[in-house]
């Protein structure tokens, strides 16, 4: 009786502890007290956070302060200098290019637009007065690319793109973009996150604009079977229906169908008005960026726009 009790009881305990799960959660939705933080606890009261938490959250919005704002990464004469002009060298760079530049976590001295700017072109100094300083701000470093060197705007970052934020602060920021953490946060590796040296860490990436290599070819042209049907190519003068061909970006269909492509928030709203009709019938460009494949057009797939 004994061991067939046992038996029953490891035969089940995944089920069981499941059991305890929803029961613990059922008494606090029956009895929890909604908290002015909005947070479910049993007296009403804030939920606590541990102090460490607190700690490095605090830590996290000092660091991207000071870095927009209180340290400049380069001056006036240093980014004269490095207006060079440049333009197609990026076009000869690849992802792996980038990728193969990365240094070592704690390498210094390097301020957030010099590693950056190394990491895209190769070239790693700047100013031979300051060597840590960058050719531009950080803000800037994404346009400088695309002026200077040939690199060109992706819709939704890529692991090895280069991409700048902050602009509404003082001096903003770059960063070297490696994967998505969250809707608006991604794992980033940048300079002078801690002071002068080299880092790895989770970001907000909110407003933040991304550039690749001119000869970069985003991978949303996932072939999939499809079957010869009468929807025209892509075309300016009908843009409620279209159907995805090779090579298509969203940047791509913004300025095709609204006269020009805007990035950041406002590329996110678009591609939210975007569903797929065909390979993935009523998925949104957007859900499909942040999905598991992270793919948001398909070559073949008709895409209907719904404002």
């Amino acid at each position: 009786m004994i061991n067939k009790l046992k038996k029953n009881l490891g035969n089940n305990i995944a089920f069981l502890i499941f059991l305890a799960f929803v029961g613990v959660c059922g008494v606090f939705l029956a009895i929890g007290t909604p908290s002015e933080d909005g947070s479910i606890t049993l007296d009403g009261k804030n939920a606590k956070i541990d102090q460490s938490t607190l700690d490095f959250i605090e830590d996290s919005k000092a660091a991207l302060a000071r870095l927009m704002n209180q340290d400049a990464p380069t001056d006036e004469q240093t980014i004269a200098e490095n207006d060079e002009e440049a333009t197609g060298q990026g076009f000869y760079v690849t992802i792996d290019d980038i990728l193969s530049r990365r240094l070592a976590p704690g390498t210094s001295p390097y301020q957030c637009s010099r590693y950056t700017a190394y990491l895209a072109t190769g070239k790693s100094v700047y100013s031979t007065a300051h060597l840590d300083y960058g050719p531009v701000n950080g803000k800037d470093v994404a346009a400088w690319l695309v002026k200077n060197y040939g690199f060109k705007y992706i819709d939704q970052p890529v692991k090895g793109a280069i991409g700048s934020g902050g602009f509404n602060t003082t001096y903003g920021h770059t960063a070297l973009y490696l994967y998505s953490t969250g809707a608006n946060t991604a794992m980033v590796e940048d300079a002078n996150y801690t002071p002068l040296t080299v880092a790895t860490h989770n970001m907000n990436i909110d407003g933040w604009v991304w550039v690749v290599p001119g000869n970069y070819e985003p991978e949303t042209a996932v072939q999939a079977p499809t079957t010869p049907d009468s929807m025209p190519t892509n075309t300016a003068t009908d843009c409620s229906k279209l159907k995805v061909v090779s090579g298509d970006t969203m940047g791509k269909i913004m300025a095709r169908c609204e006269g020009k492509a805007v990035y950041g928030e406002a590329m996110d709203a678009y591609a939210r008005t975007w569903f797929s009709a065909k390979i993935k019938p009523g998925q949104s460009v957007y859900d499909g960026w942040h999905s598991s494949t992270g793919v948001g057009l398909y070559a073949g797939d008709i895409i209907e726009h719904r404002k």
